[in-house]
């Protein structure tokens, strides 16, 4: 077993080893985090974070299946990704880009991040 330094937050540890299994994750988490009303396309939301559609698509299915981001296809027929409504998911996400502030808690997030790609 890996050894962490943790964040002395056992939800958000739990939250980075289960939901944030790379880098772009969580670039995801993080502009939800900070657009928590936003409602965007995947092409949107790759063109804000500069990443792939492919990468991105990826990511949000991980998440929807975990509870964190929800989809649903509007009247045009596109589907729209938002930060669930759920109080449990605000506080969990919030908490964690606080944490990840502190310069030694970010550290050991992006080792779990590192070793759970390691193991991918």
């Amino acid at each position: 077993m890996d050894d962490y330094l943790g964040s002395g937050d056992p939800g958000v540890d739990e939250f980075v080893d289960v939901h944030i299994s790379s880098f772009a994750s969580w670039d995801v988490v993080v502009y939800f985090e900070h657009n928590a009303e936003a409602s965007l396309d995947l092409g949107e939301l790759s063109k804000h974070l500069g990443r792939k559609e492919l990468e991105i698509e990826f990511v949000l299915c991980g998440l929807a299946e975990g509870g964190l981001v929800r989809g649903a296809t509007g009247p045009d027929g596109i589907a729209r990704y938002s930060l669930s409504p759920d109080p449990a998911v605000h506080k969990v996400v919030t908490r964690f880009v606080e944490l990840a502030k502190v310069r030694e808690l970010r550290l050991d997030f992006v080792r779990r991040v590192l070793a759970g790609m390691s193991r991918s």
